[in-house]
């Protein structure tokens, strides 16, 4: 696996996975017999593979990547279904 910068991960442990648990992990993750779509958000390799739509990162791409589309509620994809996250998150 790559490396990351010690910045990255401590942006990643402190903004994005708690976003992550609270608002995806129930559905894609939490409980490995209950993943939906095919989607696993736990390990990185999971996140690239992707699910039954494909990949959800594009890290050459990320405009195009599905998870960011889903999030920001564009082109059909809509995640989480209960509700568009605040801008800010």
């Amino acid at each position: 696996p790559p490396a990351f910068p010690p910045e990255q991960v401590a942006f990643y442990e402190k903004e994005v996975r708690p976003l992550l648990a609270e608002h995806c992990l129930k559905c894609h993750g939490q409980d490995p017999k209950k993943i939906r779509g095919g989607l696993d958000l736990t390990r990185r390799s999971a996140v690239l593979a992707g699910g039954d739509t494909g990949p959800a990162v594009d890290p050459n791409d990320p405009d195009k990547s599905l998870f960011l589309k889903a999030v920001h509620y564009k082109d059909g994809l809509e995640m989480p279904p209960s509700g568009k996250l605040p801008a800010a998150q």
